[in-house]
């Protein structure tokens, strides 16, 4: 009788490694994709911050571009930017007199973002009334 009650007190020993592993496993492969999930959260909210700042710099040229030309207008592409994962285009629109619309597009990866600037003189100085991110034109 006594050799018997030895072998279930082992069984119960292997089981409960056993069950002990599996939820020590589980919980390294949760904290793991728990990790994965965060750091690819934080690529995401940087590339949309640097697809920003392309839209934004290139709101910029369209604006550098009316100064130098107040009849400035058309499409204009930048590639490669950013180590080359990043590109930028902006379109000038005339409107009536001396308005103007600027849309500028910042891609980095698979993410955009976009800048609409509204811009009312462009003669004796070159000022703009909106400056705003827009989800699209």
């Amino acid at each position: 009788m006594k050799r018997m009650k030895k072998n279930k007190n082992g069984y119960v020993l292997i089981y409960s490694v056993i069950i002990l592993g599996m939820v020590v496993l589980t919980m390294a492969i949760y904290l793991s994709w728990l990790a994965v999930f965060s750091l690819q959260e934080k690529k995401e909210s940087a590339d949309s911050k640097t697809a920003q700042s392309l839209a934004d710099t290139c709101a910029e040229n369209a604006l550098m571009a009316i100064w130098n030309n107040s009849n400035a207008s058309g499409t204009t592409t930048r590639n490669n930017l950013f180590g080359g994962s990043g590109s930028c285009s902006y379109a000038i629109i005339i409107g009536t007199g001396e308005a103007r619309t600027i849309n500028a597009t910042g891609t980095i990866d698979n993410i955009t973002r976009k800048t609409k600037i509204l811009v009312d003189t462009v003669i004796s100085a070159v000022h703009y009334t909106s400056w705003r991110e827009v989800a699209d034109f």
